[in-house]
């Protein structure tokens, strides 16, 4: 529809057209959230750093097939290369990956399928440096986007604040006139993982424990319509759920928020079918014979693809994908992407003999947001464009 006027081109980056199409996307305003608006996509990220050259970070758009495994897309080719320093992935959102500083209070808001890296307007009320977890998610009483930040601040400023929380939370809405960030004043005292995942319009986090030290046996989500956090329980225990955070992780299935679970004998699957009434079903078991070596020693990441979901071992590396057609499952060695998918040359400053190279998968949803309606983008070319190809450089 770009393509065809300059009235198509218009209308489509209007960023209202958008605003339209993401409630649809999301489904977010009814109580059955069983059919996705969109079919998931693989995004490949690859990570090196090396002691010349800064951390360089490069996206590849993929397509998964049972019999040619992962190839690159043909229809998006999103390569970025950018000097991202000591950046890493913190969410996803539709078809936006924010990426966080490890140290400081800095956000990165990429889309890769067009080229737009936005850099998130500044906190003045938090110190430079500190623990921080980002969301993003969408209002639909206002029709907004919005990223919510939870940051750590040490005790000994909490003294001097007179203010007792270790944890505190601020709102942005992208888009708004004022660049000011919104203090929420609740915030649950809680460890937060960086196992989260965008569903319902509203963002989730997987915690380890409460302030007291225990296991909380729930969800931390954050209502963006309503500002303020919300608690969502487990699956019961009575229905078979076994919990233990350090081997579950979140996932988006269908447009629904779904549990992975990794046990001695499976991996389960449990959805949270209807959101209101918190009711939890297993829809799927994956035997462990199924696996390499007929065990999954630990899961890093995991997403969801056209026809199942796939899971990321760490050590070593290997991508696996459940077909929930067949109830089948393939895994893919990551060594064999290299040189097909990515090559050290495609990542500036580094080799493969004084280098460490880090591939993972993101799934993605395509929409129509575009980060330049949301404030001034981070552009700097260092090579040539086409029409589906955009490489660019962050310092």
């Amino acid at each position: 529809m770009r393509c065809v006027s300059k009235t198509t081109l218009r209308m489509v980056d209007n960023p209202y057209f958008a605003t339209l199409h993401t409630p649809r996307l999301l489904n977010s305003s009814g109580t059955n959230y069983a059919a996705a608006v969109e079919v998931p996509q693989l995004m490949l990220l690859a990570q090196s750093w090396s002691s010349r050259a800064k951390r360089s970070t490069a996206l590849q758009s993929l397509k998964y097939s049972g019999e040619h495994g992962l190839t690159k897309s043909k229809h998006w080719h999103a390569k970025i290369l950018s000097e991202f320093g000591n950046y890493q992935v913190d969410f996803v959102f539709c078809n936006l990956v924010c990426f966080k500083h490890e140290i400081r209070t800095f956000g990165l808001l990429l889309n890769p399928l067009r080229g737009q890296v936005l850099e998130l307007p500044k906190n003045h009320l938090l110190p430079t440096y500190g623990k921080k977890w980002y969301g993003m998610g969408f209002d639909s009483i206002t029709s907004t986007h919005k990223i919510v930040c939870i940051s750590q601040i040490d005790r000994y400023r909490n003294l001097i604040r007179k203010h007792p929380d270790i944890l505190v939370a601020h709102v942005y809405t992208l888009g708004a006139r004022s660049s000011s960030w919104q203090e929420i004043h609740q915030v649950p005292q809680c460890e937060f993982t960086s196992k989260n995942v965008s569903a319902y319009g509203d963002m989730h986090w997987l915690i380890d424990r409460d302030v007291i030290g225990g296991s909380p046996n729930y969800i931390m989500s954050f209502d963006f319509k309503k500002d303020e956090f919300v608690w969502n329980p487990y699956p019961n225990s009575s229905q078979g759920f076994v919990c233990g955070s350090h081997d579950m992780h979140l996932l988006n299935l269908g447009g629904c928020l779904a549990i992975v679970s990794s046990g001695h004998l499976s991996v389960e699957i449990w959805v949270l079918k209807n959101y209101e009434k918190k009711e939890w079903v297993l829809d799927y078991k994956i035997d462990n014979k199924m696996f390499f070596g007929h065990s999954l020693r630990s899961i890093e990441t995991c997403g969801e693809w056209e026809h199942g979901i796939f899971l990321t071992e760490k050590y070593p590396i290997i991508f696996y994908f459940w077909d929930m057609r067949y109830k089948s499952m393939r895994y893919i060695n990551h060594e064999t992407l290299l040189p097909g998918i990515f090559s050290y040359y495609h990542l500036p400053g580094t080799r493969r003999s004084q280098s460490k190279l880090k591939l993972s998968i993101l799934s993605y949803t395509k929409s129509l947001i575009s980060s330049e309606t949301y404030g001034n983008l981070v552009e700097r070319r260092v090579c040539s464009e086409t029409a589906k190809t955009r490489t660019w450089q962050i310092e």
